[in-house]
């Protein structure tokens, strides 16, 4: 069996965290969102592997390479125009059965086995008490259809999950001929079964979905400490990984996965869902509860941090607060309801005793000055002074 990725698209809802990266490769616990399906697949002796590339393909091929270090043989077909996912699907096209995934997904294992058990032409569906961009599934007339609308309350959201073989793809080259580009839109038009997930399915939407999903992977931890640890309190399924060194008088709690060669502390307090990526500085006396930061960023002392994503090589100065809370947004002329903390782009600045409001969004190399309190979002490369 071949399982197809689709991976070419750059997650625009996920910007300002994508303006370097695509989504799949964004890490939640320090690890791509591509290579949890890569290895649930190879839980359940998958290891051919096609993946659809686009949007900086470069930093996919380089990461996974073809395959060998997984334990999978991976093939690459690129989506030159990103028209769509029937259109990306499309170049990637077989006659064989295939299963299919969207690479931007956490798929837990028992969902790979799960698919490999159903008929050809069966979706899977997930309850979900949030909007998918892929579409909901109803029953329409005794036909099963993926429809784009909100909806209040848990509806059963398509997965992007699939078991097919090469008739899709002529389904699809009949469609592109009317101008339709996507997965939905040609599943409407076939027989399609319904299987409803009954295992772990994470999608990210909006930059915030991003803890959810850290926290789901670091489920996964095992206690393993490394690197130089000076007297300090390590409770829970803490990871520290070489070369990092934690100063005296830390706290450390929960479920906290912390790289390579970092600088945490003095006098630091890292609890909850927490992933800290390779080469980070957390300067003395700062917090940080239930958030993901990536590689190569600098916090300074003193520094307050709350259910946030900080990119990589940022910088945030000393006294620098992101706080977290309730409040609303329209992002892409959605609305959408937050109860969290900040979003910083990669290389950005952020001067000392800096304070910013729940739900900002901060750019990509934007620059914020010293006390400044920011209650709306920065753009990319844009300067507060």
């Amino acid at each position: 069996m071949r399982a197809i990725i689709l991976a070419a698209g750059e997650g625009i809802r996920l910007r300002p965290l994508t303006t370097y990266m695509p989504k799949v490769m964004l890490p939640v616990g320090n690890k791509p969102i591509l290579e949890y399906i890569i290895e649930s697949l190879h839980e359940n002796s998958i290891k051919d592997i096609t993946i659809v590339v686009g949007y900086k393909s470069d930093k996919i091929k380089q990461y996974f390479g073809n395959g060998s270090d997984f334990g999978v043989h991976i093939d690459y077909v690129e989506q030159k125009k990103q028209l769509g996912t029937a259109h990306a699907l499309y170049q990637a096209r077989i006659e064989e059965e295939f299963l299919l995934f969207f690479g931007d997904n956490i798929v837990g294992e028992k969902c790979v086995k799960e698919l490999l058990n159903t008929k050809i032409n069966t979706i899977i569906g997930a309850h979900s008490n949030k909007t998918s961009v892929y579409g909901i599934v109803e029953n329409v007339n005794g036909k099963i259809k993926i429809v784009r609308k909100s909806w209040d309350g848990e509806a059963i959201a398509f997965t992007g999950m699939g078991h097919f073989d090469g008739e899709i793809f002529r389904i699809i080259e009949g469609k592109m001929k009317e101008g339709i580009y996507n997965l939905p839109e040609i599943l409407n038009e076939m027989n399609v079964n319904l299987r409803i997930a009954n295992c772990e399915w994470k999608d990210a939407i909006y930059p915030w979905d991003l803890i959810e999903l850290n926290s789901y992977s670091l489920r996964r931890n095992v206690r393993k400490l490394a690197g130089k640890i000076e007297e300090s309190t390590i409770i829970g399924n803490v990871e520290i990984g070489e070369n990092t060194r934690i100063g005296a008088g830390s706290y450390i709690r929960g479920n906290v996965k912390i790289g390579k060669n970092c600088e945490i502390g003095p006098n630091c307090v890292i609890i909850g869902d927490t992933s800290i990526g390779d080469g980070v500085r957390i300067g003395a006396l700062s917090y940080v509860e239930n958030s993901l930061i990536m590689n190569d960023t600098s916090i300074g002392e003193g520094a307050y941090l709350k259910d946030s994503v900080i990119g990589r090589e940022a910088w945030l100065g000393v006294r620098f607060t992101g706080l977290s809370g309730r409040t609303r947004k329209i992002m892409r002329e959605e609305v959408i309801d937050i109860n969290g903390g900040i979003i910083v782009g990669d290389g950005a600045y952020i001067g000392s005793s800096v304070i910013i409001d729940p739900g900002v969004v901060v750019g990509s190399n934007a620059k914020i000055e010293a006390l400044k309190v920011l209650k709306d979002d920065v753009a990319n490369g844009e300067r507060v002074v």
